[in-house]
């Protein structure tokens, strides 16, 4: 490997340890997801916007890591499996932060309970997933 090569990828080790670091806001998110902190519309305000930065902060992961993937050498099981968790987060975390959006957008917003449900289950979820990858991520070889 080129001395050019062995710097982009420590350059790119770096922005994807970074974008983890970023995407931590999944991690503490089920702390948030109490009655009293989704009655509040300043929660919820911060917590969209946090959503939408963790988010593009995905993006940036999915480029850095497919850069890292190409550089290292996987199994075709991790990646599947490294596919389908990746995908859940990004999916997962879209829902909350589109229900988020549609309560805060409402002129009459909708049932409490149902839509705080609805919040929960994809705020857990994209904890639950992200947990996961970062076990993926600890162990691309296997255990």
């Amino acid at each position: 490997m080129e001395e050019g090569e062995a710097l982009l990828a420590k350059l790119m080790l770096f922005f994807h340890v970074l974008g983890a670091v970023g995407m931590g806001f999944y991690l503490l998110l089920p702390f948030f997801l109490q009655k009293t902190f989704l009655q509040e519309r300043s929660v919820l305000r911060a917590m969209y916007w946090m959503n939408f930065i963790s988010q593009w902060v995905l993006v940036a992961q999915f480029f850095s890591g497919g850069y890292l993937y190409i550089q290292g050498n996987y199994s075709l099981h991790w990646m599947i499996w490294v596919i389908v968790v990746y995908t859940g987060i990004g999916a997962f975390g879209g829902m909350f932060g589109y229900h988020i959006r549609k309560f805060l957008n409402s002129p009459t917003p909708p049932g409490f309970k149902p839509w705080a449900r609805k919040v929960r289950l994809h705020g857990i979820l994209s904890t639950i997933f992200l947990s996961f990858i970062i076990f993926l991520m600890l162990f691309p070889h296997g255990i």
